[in-house]
């Protein structure tokens, strides 16, 4: 039985035929197949969203450890920068001292060759 809006606001029952629940039947069964072929969609729609997920989450820890190797590498890089500055200096300071205990000896010497 099934209950339909009167004409007078009232509700009256009407029986339903086989011919109108095979109808309803059908229409059920079409809205659940296509409800199980959505979620079968949003199923493997998830699962590539959970593998993209892991993918970012693994480049994201390359990604840092990378950052912390260039950071050691700067570190490396800059250690040897001032080494070579510092050797180069103290080559300039060796030039500059020699240079002045040549010029101090020629004078010691007498200033031999100035006359």
């Amino acid at each position: 039985m099934l209950e339909s809006a009167g004409t007078a606001g009232g509700k009256e029952k009407r029986d339903v035929t086989n011919e109108e629940m095979a109808e309803r039947l059908v229409r059920v069964e079409q809205c659940c197949e296509s409800n199980a072929q959505r979620l079968n969609t949003v199923e493997k729609n998830q699962k590539v969203l959970n593998s993209i997920a892991t993918s970012v989450a693994v480049m994201a820890e390359q990604q840092k450890n990378i950052s912390d190797k260039v950071n050691t590498i700067d570190d490396k890089v800059s250690t040897m920068e001032g080494k070579s500055a510092k050797r180069w200096d103290s080559l300039v300071d060796k030039l500059i001292y020699a240079a002045a205990g040549a010029v101090l000896a020629w004078i010691a010497a007498g200033a031999p060759g100035a006359n």
